[in-house]
């Protein structure tokens, strides 16, 4: 479980604020279905998810190379790296202590949208209650010709993402679906895995869009009040004209 140290995770040595931005429907699905939602890899949008980086790969190349071993060997690894994108699952969070202009334009296609604010030892006790072996880890952000990813580890090319990225300071929680020996938790073929959550003892308030209009604000007070759920509903004073 999270307690469990391995060399290819990193997760913070302090507890963080943790923010996920969704719109108004996934976050009606958190609070309908209980649970947290962890895509498979080959899902998400950058194609470099779960790759070595090109640096990565001639450092090993170079390795095979100079103990006589063929290029092949280093094919075969590749293969293998590529074929963990249909086995492993993420769920991401936005690591800081405040709220992020850039989080919200880049996660909400319109203003009916909030920011769920957590932190990282509350994420890592809800995780650990599960049946699944879950992962938590700091994404590491390097240049992808410059720099190798450690070849030695197969969750090494899920925790490191290109420099391009770095703004989004990610924190994610990983789940391979081999360590789900049984195939009790997740299927064959599975898109995602869900992982059950008790939202007012996991969500430590909710943020409201700054676009959001004041009736969206009050709907999300609303649904909250109608799931029985006693969680702070903010408003986000981000665009605010300052008072002095």
């Amino acid at each position: 479980m999270l307690g469990e140290k391995h060399k290819s995770f990193f997760p913070p040595s302090a507890n963080c604020t943790l923010w996920r931005y969704i719109d108004f429907t996934k976050f009606l699905s958190l609070l309908e279905n209980r649970c947290l939602f962890f895509s498979r890899v080959d899902q998400f949008d950058d194609p470099y998810e779960g790759a070595l980086s090109r640096a990565g790969v001639e450092f090993l190349r170079n390795q095979i190379a100079s103990v006589g071993g063929a290029n092949e060997t280093v094919d075969y690894f590749i293969n293998v790296i590529d074929s963990m994108r249909q086995q492993v699952f993420i769920n991401c969070w936005f690591m800081s202590e405040h709220e992020s202009a850039a989080m919200w334009k880049l996660y909400l296609q319109s203003p009916e949208g909030v920011a769920i604010r957590t932190d990282h030892d509350t994420l890592a006790a809800t995780l650990d209650r599960s049946p699944l072996k879950v992962r938590t880890t700091m994404v590491k952000y390097v240049d992808y010709d410059k720099v190798p990813i450690p070849p030695d580890n197969a969750f090494f090319p899920f925790v490191y993402k290109r420099l391009n990225f770095a703004h989004e300071t990610e924190l994610r929680a990983i789940i391979w679906s081999n360590e789900d020996i049984n195939k009790t938790q997740v299927h064959d073929g599975a898109m995602g895995v869900t992982i059950d959550v008790e939202s007012e003892e996991f969500i430590k308030s909710v943020h409201v869009s700054p676009n959001a209009t004041k009736w969206f604000g009050q709907l999300v007070e609303q649904v909250l009040r109608r799931y029985n759920l006693s969680i702070p509903v903010v408003r986000s004073s981000l665009y605010d004209r300052p008072s002095y």
